[in-house]
């Protein structure tokens, strides 16, 4: 059948004909006359045999395919749908069953059906190009272009020879902006098919499109050729000649011919007038509808059109009142409503506009402009959900569509919503056919949520697309300097600047990103320049403070600051750094009320609590800087700097052992700085734990062993350890490197003589004290090593510059009089002593110094009372009674003495010394027995003792026994050869026992040294006359008369005479 010729066709209808005569009931028959039919393409006649088919053979399923296909072709696809259902039910692998039924949904617009059908044929084995095709037109009207391109290709190499195929991939190449490749594609079409008017006029539009008129121009000649009764055409090739001589008069001329040769009618005026307004010519344009409406006043579009031309002219009212008129003779003028829209929106009655678009969506829902114009009103009168709702509208019908994306995205922004905003940006931008502004209004979004990178790639990739708006190039920069992309700022406001001429916002950015970059006179520059073009730009008063700050232009800076604290009181940013430039001209108070003013206006500043705890610790003021540090700390409670500066102002508050739970409580890398661990150290030595303390220190000198401060932290731990000499040996590393350093030679010297390293000690202090000999606790601590030393002169001395010195220091004053007592300078040391005790009453051993010293001195009676106060104070110390009764033995107060003897005596019976002391006093009180017992008690703890000896010669010489005496006396003259009263003892006792050549014998030795003693001459002038040595006798009695005599001879002449008449019985 596929094969016949015309008139084979023709006969084979009339023989099927006579058949159906014979057998009206033949389905076959019916079926085979409707095919033939259908081949001469009467497909109306053709349905009816079909359905005479499936009349008497309901399950013929090839008259049901035919009968769907014919009435396919007459355009009666909602008839043929069911047709094609029924067949695709019973048999669902009949390939162009599911192909036509895609064809009918596909000429219903119904889309996605027609895409389902369409490979399902595929599926069921379909290979005609013609499918494909189908398919691929379905995937363009749905803006599935890469999926249309992939269609009309795969029908290509099915039939390089389909010229609808290429056709349909050159449409498709147009939405995705590959106009050249769509060209070539037309090229192909047309060598398979000259004739292919729509291939001319789509390949003649896009020459048009890219400005080659000439091609353009050539082509639509093409489509004329074949259509000469396109007017469309015929304008449009019309215009483009016209462009090409540049005579706009010349267009005129050919659309007035255009009328002339089609009558005047209302269409022509009407097209006319359509044609002047793509011209821009919109006088124009309405005298050729007012035309059109002389002609045929009651023609809706017309008025539609008339209403248009006066809204382009701006003559709203009269605009309002064509479409009004277009709506009275056609109600459902869905255009009209829409100009009625857009004239309300223009005289700024948006709730009329909503009206106006909203009636228009309820005449053509499908009309996806209608609901973008709609959306827009909305935004406009701030309904931004309504708006939101309009635009997704339009995005169901038309998923690909830019300009709602976009809207939507700007609806949503308003709303807040800027991460959907962001993603319906992206949608629009993303679109072959978008311009620039998506990416812009994606830009702005981002820079309004802060993503300042993100906002940066949009504008860059909007610059791709189009020209940037200048307010845009703000935000640009402004998201540039954000990002801290400093020299691209430079180079775009440079740019800015000769594109836009000199800007104050592009100048103060400019200046930004100079500062940023620390090119401060060129930022400073800038940012006067910006003030000379608005004197109002805080920001760039504000930043040229900054700047001046950079430059150590302090006064200036804060005249800045001020003046932006003028304009606007509360910028807390602003009294902050007014108070950083005061604290960097050190004025501290000003710079602390200053920061308080700007917390007070924010509290959750970081950087100013900071600050205020600096400065607050440089006033000394540590527990309010405590305070402040802690604040700051919890704005951002792991910052390192604010954890250091706290643990060293609880340092500073000697508040050890907190601030080595602030240095714990930093984290590494910066817990094994050096600043950290050595600010740890000081604190562990300081709360006693030195064994950590030495272990950090210890690491810090393993990469800083010429740092000083760190040896004299590790001295100071041995010291504390009490491990002086290599505390001494830290020293002196530390003073090594800071040869310098009086401080530290001073606490060398110290620590040498904690180390008993007493010359060395000295040898040190002197170098500090020449160059700083008002250094009175280094006096003190040289004169405490010469003390050490027993060099007390020496340590007076230094004890003495130092009293100059340090005033009221009662150790100094102590070891300066002690020295002086032990240098035997008594009588110099009694005074300081004095001093002493005024300040220190309750010090017994100086007391008994003062006492020691006045004894010395021979006052007596006050040596004792200074040794009375020492007993006092150390009632039980045995040597200080013993001297306390000596002083008072001295000073004659024999009965007071004798208790301290006796309690001392009781604590040491065995104490000689206190022995012969007591034998003395009971000697001086006449107690001869009492006396006799202690100097017995004396000798037998000392026998061979001359001083006990001598008191027990005299007791046996005052009882009498003269000649024990004498035995006696002789011993003590062979131990104490130069004891001369023993001598004069041992002559009284020659002398009472007549033994006068031995008396005068030891009486020569006594006067030769005591000329003066009287009793002596005369003891001797009475012995040379016993012995008849009268004349010597006499010169003896003329030199004892000339002394004065001896007033105590008489008891001695009795005292003989008694024992000589004893002796001779």
């Amino acid at each position: 059948m596929a094969f016949l010729k015309k008139d084979q066709l023709d006969r084979a209808y009339y023989a099927f004909k006579e058949g159906l005569r014979v057998d009206p009931e033949n389905s076959d028959l019916w079926f085979q006359t409707g095919l033939v039919l259908a081949k001469q393409e009467r497909h109306r006649d053709a349905i009816k045999m079909f359905k005479n088919a499936l009349k008497y053979n309901p399950d013929n399923l090839n008259a049901e395919l035919r009968l769907g296909m014919s009435m396919h072709e007459v355009g009666m696809y909602k008839e043929a749908i069911p047709v094609l259902t029924r067949l695709v039910d019973r048999e669902s692998e009949n390939p162009l069953g599911w192909m036509y039924r895609g064809a009918c949904y596909l000429a219903l617009n119904k889309y996605r059906e027609a895409l389902s059908d369409l490979n399902m044929a595929i599926d069921w084995g379909a290979d005609q190009a013609e499918v494909w095709v189908l398919k691929g037109y379905s995937h363009v009207q749905i803006g599935e272009f890469q999926d249309a391109l992939d269609a009309y290709n795969f029908a290509i190499e099915i039939n390089p020879d389909d010229p609808v195929a290429f056709y349909g991939l050159a449409n498709t190449l147009i939405h995705h902006e590959e106009r050249e490749l769509a060209i070539d594609a037309l090229k192909k079409a047309l060598k398979i098919d000259p004739e292919y008017p729509d291939a001319w006029r789509m390949i003649a539009d896009l020459y048009a499109d890219s400005g080659d008129i000439p091609h353009a121009i050539g082509s639509y000649e093409q489509v004329l050729k074949i259509e000469p009764w396109d007017l469309d055409t015929r304008y449009t090739y019309s215009i483009l000649k016209a462009e090409i001589s540049d005579d706009k008069s010349t267009v005129l001329d050919i659309l007035n011919q255009i009328v002339t040769e089609g009558q005047e009618t209302v269409t022509f005026y009407n097209n006319h007038g359509l044609t002047l307004m793509h011209l821009k010519k919109y006088d124009s344009a309405l005298q050729a509808f007012n035309r059109a409406l002389q002609l045929g006043p009651d023609n809706s579009s017309v008025w539609h059109n008339h209403g248009a031309a006066l809204y382009k002219l701006r003559w709203y009212k009269d605009s309002m009142k064509s479409f009004q008129q277009s709506l009275k003779l056609n109600p459902k003028n869905v255009n009209a409503w829409i100009g009625i829209g857009m004239v309300a929106t223009a005289q700024y009655e948006f709730s009329r506009a909503a009206a106006a678009y909203t009636h228009a969506t309820d005449l053509n829902p499908r009309k996806v402009n209608i609901w973008i114009m709609l959306g827009d009103i909305q935004t406009e009168r701030g309904l931004y959900k309504d708006a939101v709702a309009a635009y997704e509208k339009a995005l169901e019908l038309d998923p690909e569509n830019n300009v709602a994306w976009n809207q939507r995205g700007l609806a949503l922004r308003l709303m807040d919503s800027h991460p959907a905003a962001l993603e319906s940006f992206e949608h629009a931008a993303e679109m072959k056919s978008s311009r620039s502004e998506s990416w812009i209004n994606h830009a702005i979004t981002s820079f309004e949520l802060g993503e300042y990178d993100k906002t940066v790639v949009s504008f860059e990739r909007a610059c791709k697309r189009g020209p940037i708006p200048v307010d845009s190039w703000l935000i640009y920069l402004n998201a540039l300097a954000y990002e801290h992309e400093s020299t691209k700022v430079i180079k775009g406001c440079e740019r800015f600047i000769e594109l836009f001429g000199p800007d104050a916002e592009a100048l103060f950015l400019l200046g930004v990103a100079q500062y940023e970059l620390k090119q401060y006179e060129a930022a400073l520059h800038h940012f006067r320049e910006t003030l000379k073009l608005d004197i109002d730009h805080t920001d760039s008063l504000f930043w040229e403070g900054l700047t001046l700050l950079e430059l150590f232009q302090f006064n200036e800076a804060i005249a800045c600051f001020e003046r932006v604290e003028d304009n606007n009181p509360d910028d807390y940013m602003a009294w902050f750094y007014h108070g950083k430039a005061l604290f960097s001209l050190k004025e501290l108070q000003k710079a602390e009320f200053i920061l308080k003013h700007s917390l007070a206006i924010n509290d959750q500043s970081y950087d100013a609590w900071y600050l205020l705890a600096e400065v607050q610790s440089l006033q000394k003021s540590y527990s309010d800087a405590l305070q402040s540090i802690g604040r700051a700390l919890d704005l951002v409670p792991s910052d390192i700097g604010a954890l250091i500066t706290k643990a060293g102002i609880q340092a500073s508050l000697g508040s050890f052992k907190g601030a080595c739970q602030t240095y714990a409580a930093i984290s590494e890398p910066h817990a094994s700085e050096g600043k950290v661990l050595y600010g740890y150290a000081k604190a562990l030595y300081h709360t006693g734990q030195f064994h950590d303390a030495f272990s950090k220190v210890t690491r810090l000198l393993s990469s800083d062993e010429k740092n000083p401060e760190l040896w004299e932290l590790k001295a100071k731990i041995k010291r504390a350890q009490g491990q002086f000499e290599e505390a001494a040996a830290a020293l002196a590393e530390a003073c090594k490197y800071a040869p310098q350093n009086k401080k530290l030679l001073s606490l060398q010297g110290i620590v040498l003589y904690e180390a008993e390293k007493y010359p060395e000690t000295i040898e040190v202090l002197d170098k500090v004290l020449t160059t700083d000999p008002q250094n009175g606790e280094l006096w003190k601590r040289k004169g405490a090593a010469h003390e050490a030393l027993m060099q007390y002169d020496l340590a007076s001395e230094c004890y003495e510059k130092a009293s100059g010195l340090l005033q009221e220091d009662p150790d100094l004053i102590r070891r300066l009089a002690v020295c002086l007592y032990r240098s035997g300078k008594c009588a110099l040391s009694i005074p300081r002593l004095d001093q002493y005790l005024e300040v220190v009453p309750d010090d017994s051993e100086i007391w008994e110094m003062k006492g020691r010293a006045l004894f010395n001195q021979g006052q007596f009676s006050s040596a004792s009372a200074a040794l009375s106060q020492a007993v006092l104070l150390k009632p039980e110390d045995v040597n200080l009674l013993f001297r306390y009764a000596k002083s008072l033995v001295n000073s004659g107060e024999f009965l007071t003495a004798i208790p301290p003897v006796d309690h001392v005596l009781e604590k040491d019976p065995d104490n000689a010394e206190a022995w012969k002391l007591k034998a003395e006093i009971e000697q001086s009180l006449g107690r001869d027995q009492e006396a006799a017992h202690a100097v017995k008690e004396a000798l037998r703890q000392i026998p061979n003792d001359p001083g006990l000896l001598l008191s027990r010669v005299k007791t046996l010489y005052d009882s009498d026994t003269y000649d024990e005496a004498l035995d006696l006396i002789r011993r003590v003259l062979d131990k104490s050869p130069e004891n001369l009263e023993a001598w004069l003892l041992y002559a009284e006792l020659l002398w009472m026992t007549a033994d006068h050549n031995a008396a005068v014998a030891a009486l020569d030795r006594i006067l030769a040294q005591d000329e003066s003693n009287a009793h002596g001459w005369y003891l001797k002038a009475d012995s040379l006359q016993n012995e008849g040595r009268f004349e010597e006798a006499a010169v003896a009695h003329e030199r004892a008369f000339s002394l004065g005599g001896d007033p105590a001879i008489g008891l001695f002449l009795s005292r003989k005479m008694r024992y000589l008449q004893h002796k001779n019985r």
